[in-house]
């Protein structure tokens, strides 16, 4: 993991690429001066590298770190226990590795529950006719045997999920925490999507409201990225 800190030069290794990649200028200043990371705290996935724009506290990478954590455990209302530290196995970054364990312990307490579903709505070319028949993608394939149909289908394939698995693989790149892998495998019908974290927009309501902790804790530690370059 790379550090950058907010309004210092950034490497200029970095510089091109940032110049070239319109999706990250929300996050940088760019003048003649050069490139600088704005106000902003958290993880960008770059080039296949991750980084982390931090606060300049003290001169201890690490410790800006955990000062950032301690934030978003504050902000968030994340409750830590003495054993989440004890129990960390990542010495350079014991915060960071509780705050993923909290969101692994707590979605795999959800998943057990019961993975959230929802009607999405697909079209597909079938050998029956299943819900709507599209008359217009017909006609464009009158000699085709199949049939185009759209119809809603009861699927964990939806927005919350795939963000929830975009988050698990992420996490996984800093920890090797064992409830993440136990939650990408209950997720396994999930499709995996490089998420737009600036442009998410799920609704929560009293169907998936039980997820919302979990959502939350990894929206506040996921990357916001340009979207082709992350894994």
């Amino acid at each position: 993991m790379i550090y950058l800190y907010e309004n210092q030069n950034i490497p200029k290794e970095l510089e091109q690429h940032i110049k070239e990649h319109k999706s990250v200028y929300p996050y940088f200043d760019i003048n003649f001066q050069g490139i600088k990371p704005k106000n902003y705290c958290g993880f960008l996935s770059i080039a296949n590298k991750s980084y982390f724009i931090i606060p300049k506290i003290v001169d201890v990478d690490t410790q800006n770190l955990n000062v950032f954590m301690y934030m978003l455990i504050y902000a968030y209302d994340i409750k830590l226990k003495n054993e989440d530290f004890i129990h960390s196995n990542h010495e350079e970054h014991p915060i960071f590795e509780s705050f993923i364990r909290v969101f692994a312990d707590t979605l795999l307490e959800e998943l057990k529950k019961g993975v959230f579903k929802q009607y999405i709505s697909m079209q597909e070319n079938l050998k029956v006719l299943r819900g709507k028949y599209l008359i217009d993608k017909n006609f464009q394939n009158f000699y085709h045997q199949n049939i185009y149909c759209e119809f809603d289908a009861f699927s964990m394939d939806n927005e919350l999920n795939q963000f929830l698995l975009y988050a698990i693989r992420i996490f996984k790149k800093f920890s090797s925490y064992g409830n993440l892998h136990r939650c990408e495998a209950v997720l396994d019908e999930v499709g995996s999507v490089n998420v737009d974290v600036k442009n998410l927009n799920i609704h929560f309501d009293r169907m998936n409201t039980r997820y919302k902790k979990s959502y939350e804790i990894a929206l506040a530690d996921t990357p916001k990225a340009c979207p082709h370059d992350t894994t």
